[in-house]
């Protein structure tokens, strides 16, 4: 049994979060050199045009960091499913430089504030925090723009998303968020972990036009492409 890595870090100096082999002192970033250059990075580009037509005209520019790939599937399921929030802290530059990037590619205006995708509060329960908000957070301190927290909710619990086909996560995710106060006239980046169909962020986007946003952004760790399966 592979001891966890908040231990690890405790005991051993630190470790890579990826091969766990201990880090030398010029390895800060939570990955050795070699796992760091190793990650599946994203061109800087929006991948918008590739939502289903259900995305309609909810949402302006979808960004992502990392293809689904066997190094980011570890690093999602040890944020997300074996209590190490404290990977958000390594999760975040990455995030934080392909959107950096991105805006300077598509000369497209900053948002104005940032929001996490929420979590339905019994899956806040069984989970203990929200790996969405705890990455959102992180990234705004990055990139410098405030963090509403609490601006979007979940109105009910649609199961585990990643259990569901295509279909059914948009059918579940159908007017599932709530905007709790006006955004008029305001650019909001929505950050979740993982963009799979978009039904998530999707919904989240129609929210927050719904109370007035002029463009909504979506910023993801992760992008899984349509046809990949073991979708967290």
């Amino acid at each position: 049994m592979v001891p966890p890595q908040s231990f690890l870090a405790k005991f051993a100096g630190g470790c890579c979060w990826l091969c766990l082999l201990p880090l030398t002192a010029t390895e800060q970033q939570g990955f050795c050199h070699a796992c760091y250059a190793d990650l599946p990075r994203l061109p800087p580009n929006s991948l918008r045009w590739r939502g289903p037509e259900q995305a309609g005209n909810f949402g302006r520019n979808w960004f992502a960091a990392l293809a689904w790939q066997a190094e980011s599937q570890q690093l999602i399921k040890r944020f997300k499913f074996q209590r190490c929030p404290e990977l958000a802290q390594f999760l975040a530059p990455l995030l934080a430089a392909q959107v950096c990037t991105c805006y300077r590619q598509q000369a497209d205006a900053w948002p104005d504030l940032i929001v996490a995708m929420p979590m339905s509060r019994k899956r806040w329960r069984q989970r203990g925090y929200n790996q969405a908000a705890l990455l959102a957070r992180e990234v705004a301190e990055l990139v410098q723009l405030p963090f509403a927290a609490g601006l979007l909710r979940r109105l009910h619990d649609e199961g585990k998303q990643h259990e569901l086909s295509r279909q059914q996560r948009w059918q579940a995710m159908a007017r599932a968020v709530h905007c709790t106060r006006s955004v008029q006239g305001l650019t909001v980046a929505v950050v979740d972990d993982v963009l799979t169909t978009g039904a998530s962020v999707t919904a989240a986007a129609a929210a927050l036009q719904r109370r007035g946003a002029k463009a909504v952004d979506v910023w993801t760790l992760c992008y899984t492409e349509p046809h990949r399966a073991g979708v967290l």
